[in-house]
């Protein structure tokens, strides 16, 4: 499985209990996809993801803790410590019209109305309940709402946005 076509759901913390169960972050707005899970893949750093059967699945103070088919026991969950838990592209839930997955919008060459453009989607931050794209020109970085005010248009096949910056934003950077 390339690793470029996987999305991390989840990131192990530590196991919990005796028999093979971990306790994890959740790295997604859908917790119940994992109820359509059976295979997921771990990644840890550069390595290459690896898959797992889902066996079962809890939610627990506000973390999900997994357990995988043959991770029977402390020692085998510690060693998923720092793992990223991570679904194949095809497994993602559609969304409805005008929201997108973050990660989609990374690499997305924002412009303005007239074709010029403004910077490079490097990050999606989210702040306060609101997202902010961290757009690069050059050696500048620009903190832009995520906001139908700002960003018009959306086109994902060509990795690009159409954005109109209210006066003065650019030169905050």
């Amino acid at each position: 499985m390339s690793p470029n076509r996987l999305v991390s759901v989840a990131k192990v913390i530590k196991p919990h209990g005796n028999r093979g169960e971990v306790a994890a972050e959740l790295l997604t707005d859908f917790p119940q996809r994992f109820h359509h899970l059976e295979k997921v893949y771990l990644q840890k750093d550069d390595h290459s993801p690896f898959p797992l059967e889902l066996e079962a699945f809890r939610f627990h103070k506000q973390r999900i803790l997994l357990k995988f088919s043959g991770i029977d026991d402390i020692g085998a969950a510690e060693g998923l410590r720092g793992h990223e838990v991570r679904i194949d592209r095809e497994n993602l839930l559609d969304l409805p019209h005008g929201t997108y997955y973050q990660f989609d919008l990374v690499d997305c060459v924002a412009k303005d109305s007239r074709g010029h453009t403004i910077g490079r989607v490097t990050e999606v931050l989210e702040a306060g309940g609101h997202f902010l794209l961290t757009l690069r020109r050059d050696q500048k970085e620009l903190l832009v709402p995520f906001a139908r005010d700002i960003v018009r248009s959306v086109d994902l096949s060509n990795k690009e946005l159409i954005c109109e910056l209210p006066p003065g934003l650019e030169d905050l950077s």
